[in-house]
């Protein structure tokens, strides 16, 4: 009882270790602290997981055990009915702090309907931020990796606090965690984003972002729960909505262009402007989208980034990225190139080298500017990007993606252009490469080769399959 089994791993429930600990404490006089090692070593001992809540507290007469998250909970559902607590605040306090210190603590608050408390509670409460603010945290706080808890019930309240909250400026951690609350509910859980897209919810987390631009957290947490939309993450779905998402917002709600009005304002505020260019960056899914967002300045922002905040790494990565998910489109690839768009991301690169972010950024960039065509390619090379991506994959030989990208961009420099090769084998790339290999193993390998390949190199290339004229061997 109280034992289950999945996936050949045996669990036990909280009731079942509370049990073991208060009977230890019982039957053996042992001291809480105690208790709960015996009764961890004694599970361990029959290959049982122990995945639960460790912290707790004994009775008075110790005979009981107490979670604190659930005493603060049953503050809350008994507030809810009575509002005479004084300390309702401080229980929404507790109930939070617990439920951020682990999973089993969630788990645990769920089992004893905190989400129906806590919903009921805002609904309730809806019109008092006072404690309006604590509930929300506490409701972020249980949904964070527990995003299955979502109802229709749960969305439409938060969409009917968006709406009241979308130009109410008092009190800016409301809308703040309304937004954190849309991004905790769809992190790997596409239902829920399909059903919150349907119920309107792009609509009025753009609202949050327009109607509280000057508030730097406000347009973090909205930027994010926007970007939400566009993820692929629930290994459970098939498939995922995310490029229609991205549609929605660019076509319908025109956030491209409300993206660069806001930027405009508040390029120096580094933290603001990095969510905004990653935001656009998440929407530039198509090329007529890429041309719509140079339409609307983006290349001037990029160039104003990377020319006047030099030292921001975390803005300068995200400017840099987004270069590199606009110029997929050729037009707009031509024009990047034509504003000097590769010194000031090779700049950016000599000046950040230890930053690994930015140095995937900027060398996928230079990848992605050479790609199809040589002109690119040559110029590329007179501006030092042979030495930089060079340098950056010298630097960083631990960091797998970024070799990988690194040969991907030297394969793009040479492949149309020949003469480019000398300048990548006179920096000893080979060398670099074959390096990578040997530290990174198989899933280098084809792309070093390839880059080998592109290099001049003699390699030595693996035949896959073979035609015998009636099957294919393998």
């Amino acid at each position: 009882r109280g034992i289950e089994k999945e996936t050949m791993v045996i669990i036990i429930s909280q009731e079942t270790f509370d049990t073991a600990v208060l009977e230890n404490v019982i039957e053996f006089d042992m001291p809480l602290e105690e208790a709960i090692r015996e009764a961890e070593n004694e599970f361990i001992a029959m290959d049982v997981r122990a995945d639960v809540v460790k912290n707790f507290h004994l009775s008075e007469d110790k005979r009981r055990i107490e979670h604190p998250i659930i005493n603060a909970l049953e503050k809350v559902r008994v507030y809810e009915h009575s509002p005479a607590d004084n300390d309702i605040q401080d229980a929404l306090a507790t109930f939070r702090s617990q439920c951020k210190l682990s999973i089993p603590h969630r788990v645990l608050a769920n089992s004893k309907n905190a989400y129906e408390v806590l919903l009921n509670f805002m609904k309730k409460f809806q019109d008092d931020p006072v404690l309006l603010e604590p509930a929300l945290k506490a409701m972020v706080a249980l949904t964070e990796t527990n995003s299955d808890i979502l109802t229709s019930e749960g969305t439409q309240l938060m969409l009917h606090l968006m709406n009241d909250w979308k130009v109410r400026t008092s009190e800016p951690a409301i809308p703040e965690y309304l937004a954190r609350w849309s991004t905790e509910s769809c992190l790997k859980h596409e239902q829920n984003r399909q059903s919150m897209v349907a119920a309107g919810s792009l609509e009025h987390i753009t609202a949050l972002l327009q109607g509280h631009r000057a508030n730097s957290r406000v347009v973090k947490a909205s930027c994010k729960a926007l970007r939400a939309f566009t993820l692929d993450d629930d290994i459970r779905q098939e498939f995922s909505k995310a490029h229609e998402h991205a549609r929605l917002m660019v076509e319908d709600h025109d956030l491209i262009t409300i993206c660069f009005d806001i930027l405009r304002d508040y390029l120096s505020e580094s933290d603001k402007a990095s969510e905004l260019l990653s935001t656009v960056s998440k929407l530039c899914v198509r090329a007529e989208y890429c041309q719509l967002a140079v339409d609307r300045g983006a290349l001037v922002v990029i160039n104003d980034v990377l020319v006047s905040f030099p030292d921001h790494a975390v803005l300068n990565k995200q400017a840099i990225l987004l270069l590199k998910n606009m110029v997929g489109n050729d037009k707009v690839k031509a024009e990047a190139m034509k504003i000097g768009a590769q010194l000031l991301i090779i700049s950016a690169l000599d000046k950040h080298q230890t930053n690994i972010g930015l140095c995937e950024a900027a060398v996928s960039a230079l990848s992605m500017l050479a790609l199809r065509v040589p002109a690119h390619a040559k110029e590329l090379v007179r501006a030092g990007a042979a030495e930089a991506v060079t340098q950056a994959m010298k630097i960083h030989p631990k960091e797998k993606q970024l070799q990988k990208l690194g040969c991907m961009a030297i394969r793009n420099i040479v492949a149309r252009v020949p003469e480019n090769q000398k300048h990548f084998l006179d920096l000893d790339v080979e060398n670099i490469i074959t390096q990578a290999v040997e530290q990174h193993g198989q899933s280098m390998h084809d792309v070093a080769q390839a880059a080998l390949r592109d290099l001049g190199i003699n390699v030595k290339l693996q035949e896959q399959w073979r035609g015998t004229g009636h099957e294919i061997c393998r």
